[in-house]
């Protein structure tokens, strides 16, 4: 990948949109009905922007009323960023890519617990576990985490279903190095 790719997905709005994309094909009003806090103008723009560069395709166009509505989506087979490419980043690339992450994240909780009087009603919560695993047991995890989120990731929104994001990291524990005397 090269930095271009890398500092387009960096941006903020650019990350929200790929992340939810990364959950389904979406029209620019289902786009702007999880963003809301974006202006629909600066929206296109960033979608202009990850098309152009190839990182997200319309993959459907229909009229509506004289108007052209596009459908948006990350090719399946062609993932945003591979593991192959993000094995190239250097680790300050990949902190700077996981601070725009943590950034996104943060103005998510900002604008919920801001503009909500009691969060004990709702789902919000946050918490850290460490667990103490083998390679087979963290494939497990793994595994059967995608086979339980697989079921509940393409939910569309509806007046029936509220909008939860659950945020996932794994963090190992930094290797030690050893050095011979």
């Amino acid at each position: 990948m090269t930095n271009l790719n890398t500092d387009l997905i960096l941006h903020p709005i650019r990350m929200r949109i790929i992340q939810h994309l990364s959950k389904g094909a979406a029209t620019v009003h289902e786009l702007k009905e999880w963003m809301a806090d974006v202006p629909q103008a600066t929206l296109y723009r960033h979608l202009n922007r990850l098309t152009k560069s190839e990182i997200i395709y319309v993959i459907h166009e229909r009229k509506i009323r004289g108007a052209v509505e596009k459908t948006y989506a990350i090719q399946e087979d062609s993932p945003y960023m591979s593991v192959e490419e993000l094995g190239q980043l250097t680790g300050e690339e990949h902190l700077k890519l996981f601070m725009t992450f943590l950034s996104s994240v943060t103005g998510q909780a900002r604008s919920y617990l801001l503009d909500n009087q009691d969060p004990s009603v709702d789902s919000f919560g946050y918490h850290q576990l460490d667990l103490y695993l083998t390679p087979d047991e963290l494939k497990e995890l793994n595994e059967g985490m995608n086979e339980l989120l697989s079921k509940f990731k393409s939910n569309r929104p509806t007046e029936e279903n509220d909008r939860i994001s659950l945020i996932q990291m794994l963090i190992p524990d930094p290797k030690e190095v050893k050095i011979n005397d």
